[in-house]
């Protein structure tokens, strides 16, 4: 159930950009780029934090923490003029922009021993879907500035990341 959690609100970030995005051609593309490499990351995240847990064992669940309660802090003080990407842009650039933080927050999950496989798929699938309903039915679904869904993802990861420094 963790896993599931975690995957959305890692997920969640997709929702927001693509929801800004204009694109008319390689919609698809950019989901399954986006999806693709939403399990990447967080595999090469994952192996990171794994080997950091070993490495340093009694602080891994501090460190952990730590990285995801900056992550939400970084999420809550981030601001909407950062520019959205143009659709000159090649679906690959986009899609690799909003899944390097997947790595990241992985790197803190593999460091608390979350069961991998089943985080991976979840965040590919959450990716999948989240990113086709934002690109297909953006008009729809009246997201404004995309600031209320990053403060709750954000208020999330901090959340986690206190819970896990007293796991």
């Amino acid at each position: 159930m963790v896993e599931l959690f975690a995957a959305f609100i890692t997920s969640i970030d997709v929702l927001v950009v693509f929801a800004f995005l204009h694109v008319k051609k390689g919609r698809f593309a950019l989901v399954l780029w986006t999806s693709f490499l939403n399990m990447a990351f967080p595999f090469l995240g994952f192996a990171t934090g794994e080997l950091s847990a070993h490495l340093f064992t009694e602080w891994s669940s501090l460190l952990s923490g730590v990285l995801l309660a900056l992550i939400g802090i970084h999420m809550l003080l981030q601001d909407n003029e950062s520019g959205t990407p143009s659709k000159q842009v090649h679906p690959f650039v986009i899609a690799l922009a909003v899944s390097l933080d997947t790595f990241t927050v992985s790197v803190s999950f593999g460091m608390l021993h979350m069961d991998k496989i089943l985080f991976i798929f979840l965040a590919g699938g959450l990716t999948f879907v989240l990113s086709y309903i934002a690109l297909v039915f953006k008009e729809r679904m009246g997201i404004g500035d995309g600031k209320v869904i990053r403060g709750i993802a954000g208020m999330a990861l901090v959340g986690m990341g206190v819970v896990s420094w007293f796991s």
